[in-house]
């Protein structure tokens, strides 16, 4: 797997982030041509911000939908974000690091997101540019929040067996 490390930069909320996430989702550039049956070169100007209006190529919904069935998420989360939702992943196999993981990574995630924002309206203004700032920081807090949701859903739906947090003593 090659992980697609464009040099240009993704600006967070944008249609070509969340394909640039959407490709790496599904193994990289090459893998995701193929599952679309696309050219590599034609899937890179798709996720490139800086291209010309007359050169242009769209993701047809199509290509999205085989992209999200193959795991890319990035899409749907995106969309869900555009409708004034989130996107709710599957529930993930049930092990036992994995509620202690998801715990860390929300209360990481979200103290970034709070410190951004505390950090960018501290001069008493929060503008766009502080948004855009904040955006990236925000929506990885919401990941992680909807990561535990997932775990919890599949705990009272059987699929999950979490167990309990604190370790016997010996």
């Amino acid at each position: 797997m090659t992980p697609f490390r464009p040099v240009k930069p993704r600006a967070p909320g944008t249609l070509h982030l969340a394909l640039t996430t959407a490709i790496n989702q599904v193994g990289g550039l090459a893998p995701a041509a193929d599952l679309i049956q696309r050219s590599e070169s034609w899937l890179y100007t798709a996720a490139d911000p800086d291209v010309e209006r007359r050169r242009e190529a769209k993701l047809s919904y199509e290509e999205a939908r085989t992209l999200s069935r193959e795991g890319a998420t990035a899409l749907a989360e995106d969309l869900a974000l555009l409708a004034g939702g989130v996107f709710l992943p599957p529930p993930p196999d049930a092990a036992p690091h994995v509620l202690q993981h998801a715990l860390a990574a929300y209360a990481s995630e979200s103290g970034e997101a709070l410190g951004e924002i505390i950090k960018r309206a501290a001069d008493g203004d929060f503008s766009k540019t502080d948004a855009k700032c904040a955006l990236k920081e925000i929506d990885e807090a919401l990941r992680a929040l909807m990561s535990l949701r997932a775990i919890a859903v599949g705990t009272l739906e059987g699929s999950g067996n979490i167990i309990p947090m604190v370790a016997a003593r010996a």
